[in-house]
């Protein structure tokens, strides 16, 4: 067989396969455990929906954490006294073995806003755990928050469907 026969048949296998493997995983494209055709404890959850908050928020949480850690962006959900904000916070170097860890946080003041100056305060013990040894403007939230709140929950599922992606 010639080498462009050989390379036209490994390019034709190749393609072949990659079309079988891909034809395994609808790609979000289709819904293959649809809600309401399955039994109830089968059915999948909706995941909560949450709007994002401003850099100047994302900024105040990264500033909170100190230079070690850093985050790239935080969810919000609004919910009694205030809004919450979830948020992965990550080792700033990457040869850091400390993991990364989803954080809530507290304030009431609106995170989208672009020059958001408003206070800060951790819900989570993650959250608490990262201003621990900052000197920071951040402080544990007021018993308004909670972390088992429905809105806590909600961004915090947020947080996690978002880092999954």
């Amino acid at each position: 067989m010639s080498t462009r026969a050989k390379t036209t048949t490994a390019l034709l296998g190749a393609a072949t396969i990659a079309f079988l493997l891909t034809a395994c995983d609808p790609g979000g494209a289709q819904n293959i455990d649809p809600v309401g055709k399955v039994p109830g404890s089968e059915e999948k959850s909706q995941s909560a929906q949450c709007d994002i908050a401003s850099s100047a928020t994302v900024d105040a949480i990264d500033k909170a954490v100190g230079s070690h850690d850093t985050t790239e962006f935080a969810n919000i959900q609004k919910g009694d006294g205030g809004w919450y904000l979830g948020a992965t916070i990550v080792p700033a170097d990457s040869n850091d073995a400390n993991d990364d860890d989803v954080t809530i946080w507290a304030t009431t003041k609106d995170p989208t806003s672009d020059d958001f100056d408003g206070p800060l305060y951790a819900v989570n013990q993650p959250a608490k755990d990262s201003i621990a040894d900052e000197s920071t403007s951040a402080s544990a939230a007021p018993s308004a928050f909670s972390a088992d709140s429905k809105a806590a929950k909600q961004v915090e599922s947020c947080v996690i469907e978002a880092s999954d992606r």
